[in-house]
C-alpha cells in the first residue's frame, strides 16, 4: 500500500491545495518564501525553457519571472493588442536584463501585465473556508476510499483456497495475484502524482475509484488466474489514488492547526483496512467461495464511487483558480486573467521525470531515507508475509477454519487503535522535546514500537502450539502495533528532515516498503514450510531486532548525519538566504 501521510499537521510535505486567486488584483511581487514541495511544481526545481536550465524557485531574485510566467504576460499582451513590456523589476524573456516599468523595448510601447487572481478573505469557492460539514462529508469518503484500497490489498489472500482449486494453479500463482496489486500500488505514485497538480485531484478520484470497480467483473469471472494477476495490478495502479491523494486533499482543506483529527482518521484507514480484508471477507471465502468475495467487494467499491461523484467536488485550490481565470477570460475576452500557478508550472513531462527519478536518487544516497526504508519495508513486508503464514498456523496448528482465521487479522485493526493512541503521546512528547531534539523529537514512540515488533515475533513463534491459541494472537498485536508506530515514526521523521524535498523522500520509502510487500508472500509458504513455523517466525524477528536500532542510532547520530546530507545543506542555505 502506497503510502499515506501522517497525523501530523505537514502542510510542507503534502500536496497543498492553495494558492491562487478568486478576485483580481495589481500585480504584485512573488514571495519566495519555501513552499510545499508540491507548490513547486510537485517537484523543487524547474526548467527554464528559454535558458534551458535547471532552477529552483528559491533561487529567483525578487520580481524575477520564469520562462513561464513571460509566456503568460506576451499571451496576455497579444490579447491586448499591443506589444510587450516588461513590468517593475522583471526582466526581459530573451536577455534576461530588467527594464523599467513603462519603458519602450525593442518590441513595441505597449505596458501589458497580467492580472493575478488571488482567494479573497471569505470566499466560499476556497475549499478552506467550505462548511465544516463539507470538509467532513469529503475526508470520510476520501478516507473510506483509503479503507477499501488497503481492504482490496489484503483481504484477497484468505480466498486462496477455493481459488486455486477452481483454476487449477499452483499456490506461487495464487500468491501473485496478492502480490501483483502491491506492486501496481508501489509504483503508480511515481508516474501519477504530477496529473493531480495538472488536472486535479477529483478526477483522479473518479476515474481512478472507476477503474478499480470495473476490474472486479474479470477476476470474478475469471478461468485462469494470469486473468487474475493482470486485473490485480491494474486494479492497484488505480487504487493507489486511494491512498497517495487523500492526504493531500485533507491540506487542501483543513488549516493546519485542525488538520490532526482527519490526518489521524486517514492513517487509522490505511493501516486497519488491511486488517478488516482478511477479516471480514473469511466467512464469506468458507461459505460463498473465492469469486463471490470479489462481486461483494464491487458492490461496496460501486457504492464508494457513486459516493465520490454526487459528494465530493475539487479541493486542489490552484487548479479552482486556474478554471476561474479560464472562465474569467472565456466571459470578458480579456487574455490578462491569470493564475500564478499556471505561469509557475512546469510541463507535465518534467513533472513526471523528476517524480519518478528524485525518490529513487533520495532513496541511494541519503542515508536517512535508505535506513528507514530498510525499517519500515522490512515491517511492511511482515504485515504481508502474515497474510499467508497466519492461514497456514491455525489451521494446521490450532485447525481453525477459513472463517476462524479471518476473525485473527481483527488484531490488526486493534493495533491500529493502540497505535492511534500511543501516537497522540508522542505527539505531546514532539511538542515538549523539539526544540532541544529537532526532528528527532518524533522518534521517541518508535524506540518502543521498535522492539515490540520483533518481541511479537519472538512470542508468535514459540507460544504456537504449547497452549492457547491467544499466544500467538496476542504475538501478532504486539507485532502489528510495532508496524503501525514504526509506520507513522517514517512520515513524520522523514517529513521534519527533507521538508521541500518531504514528497520525494517519502516516495522513495513508499517504493520500498510497497516492493517488500509485493515480494514477501511470494516465498512465504516455502520458507514456512522448509524451516518450520517456529523459527520462520524467528527469523523475522532478529531481523526486525537488528533494524530496531534505527531509531537509537539517529536519536544519538541523526543532526550529525543530517548535516553531510546534500539535501539538507541545500534546505539551510534556503533557509538562511531567506533570512
Amino acid at each position: 500500500m502506497s503510502s499515506p501521510t501522517t497525523p501530523h499537521d505537514h502542510q510542507r510535505d503534502l500536496e497543498a491545495g492553495g494558492g491562487g486567486g478568486g478576485a483580481h488584483h495589481p500585480p504584485t511581487p512573488m514571495h519566495h518564501e519555501p513552499r510545499a514541495e508540491a507548490d513547486l511544481s510537485a517537484t523543487g526545481v524547474n526548467w527554464d525553457e528559454t535558458r534551458h536550465e535547471w532552477y529552483a524557485e528559491d533561487d529567483r531574485g525578487e520580481g524575477e519571472t520564469t520562462s513561464q510566467e513571460t509566456a503568460v504576460v506576451r499571451a496576455a499582451a497579444a490579447a491586448a493588442g499591443g506589444n510587450l513590456v516588461a513590468g517593475a523589476g522583471s526582466k526581459t524573456a530573451d536577455r534576461g536584463e530588467p527594464t523599467e516599468k513603462g519603458a519602450a523595448t525593442a518590441m513595441g510601447d505597449v505596458d501589458v501585465e497580467p492580472i493575478w487572481l488571488e482567494w479573497e478573505e471569505g470566499d466560499p469557492e476556497n475549499p478552506y473556508h467550505w462548511s465544516s460539514g463539507k470538509k467532513w462529508v469529503t475526508t470520510w469518503i476520501t478516507c473510506l476510499f483509503t479503507l477499501m484500497s488497503a481492504w482490496q490489498g489484503a483481504g484477497f489472500a484468505i480466498g486462496s483456497t477455493s481459488m486455486i482449486k477452481d483454476l487449477n494453479c499452483s499456490h506461487e500463482l495464487a500468491a501473485m495475484g496478492l502480490s501483483a496489486f502491491t506492486l501496481g500500488f508501489g509504483v503508480a505514485p511515481l508516474v501519477l502524482a504530477p496529473f493531480s497538480e495538472a488536472y486535479g485531484r477529483f478526477y483522479m478520484y473518479a476515474i481512478s475509484a472507476v477503474i478499480v470497480t470495473v476490474f472486479y467483473i474479470p477476476i470474478g469471472l475469471a478461468k485462469n488466474i494470469a486473468t487474475v494477476i493482470v486485473s490485480r495490478l491494474i486494479g492497484g495502479l488505480a487504487a493507489s489514488t486511494g491512498s497517495t491523494m487523500v492526504g493531500g486533499t485533507i491540506s487542501d482543506i483543513f488549516e493546519s492547526h485542525n488538520r490532526g483529527l482527519p490526518m489521524s482518521l486517514f492513517a487509522l484507514c490505511a493501516f486497519a483496512g488491511t486488517g478488516l480484508g482478511p477479516a471480514l471477507m473469511g466467512y464469506v471465502e468458507l461459505n460463498l467461495k473465492w469469486r463471490w468475495m470479489q462481486w461483494i467487494q464491487m458492490i461496496l467499491m460501486g457504492v464508494l464511487t457513486l459516493s465520490i461523484f454526487l459528494f465530493t467536488k475539487e479541493t486542489r485550490g490552484s487548479v479552482l483558480l486556474s478554471r476561474r481565470a479560464a472562465r474569467m477570460r472565456k466571459e470578458t475576452g480579456d487574455q490578462r486573467y491569470q493564475c500564478r500557478s499556471d505561469a509557475e508550472r512546469a510541463s507535465l513531462v518534467v513533472l513526471i521525470r523528476v517524480s519518478m527519478t528524485r525518490p529513487i536518487y533520495l532513496l541511494f544516497t541519503e542515508p536517512i531515507v535508505a535506513a528507514f526504508s530498510l525499517w519500515v519495508g522490512m515491517a511492511w513486508g511482515t504485515l504481508y508475509l502474515a497474510l499467508e503464514a497466519v492461514p497456514l498456523v491455525f489451521t494446521e496448528v490450532y485447525h481453525f477454519n477459513l472463517g476462524e482465521v479471518g476473525l485473527v487479522f481483527y488484531t490488526a485493526v486493534f493495533a491500529a487503535g493502540i497505535g492511534w493512541v500511543t501516537n497522540l503521546y508522542q505527539e505531546k512528547l514532539y511538542r515538549s522535546t523539539v526544540a532541544k531534539r529537532g526532528p528527532e523529537a518524533r522518534l521517541y514512540a518508535s524506540c518502543v514500537g521498535g522492539l515490540a515488533f520483533p518481541a511479537g515475533l519472538f512470542i508468535f513463534a514459540f507460544s504456537q502450539g504449547r497452549g492457547h491459541w491467544m499466544g500467538p494472537t496476542v504475538g501478532l498485536a504486539l507485532t502489528f502495533s510495532g508496524v503501525f508506530t514504526i509506520y507513522l515514526a517514517t512520515f513524520n521523521y522523514l517529513a521534519d528532515c527533507y521538508t521541500l524535498y518531504a514528497s520525494s523522500a517519502l516516495s522513495g520509502q513508499s517504493l520500498c516498503r510497497n516492493l517488500s510487500a509485493t515480494a514477501f508472500p511470494l516465498f512465504t509458504t516455502q520458507m514456512y514450510q522448509r524451516l518450520g513455523f517456529q523459527w520462520a517466525s524467528f527469523l523475522a524477528g532478529c531481523i526486525g531486532l537488528v533494524l530496531a536500532s534505527t531509531p537509537f542510532v539517529l536519536l544519538a547520530f541523526g543532526p550529525r548525519i543530517r548535516a553531510a546530507s546534500k539535501f539538507s545543506k541545500e534546505l539551510e542555505r534556503m533557509r538562511q538566504a531567506k533570512k
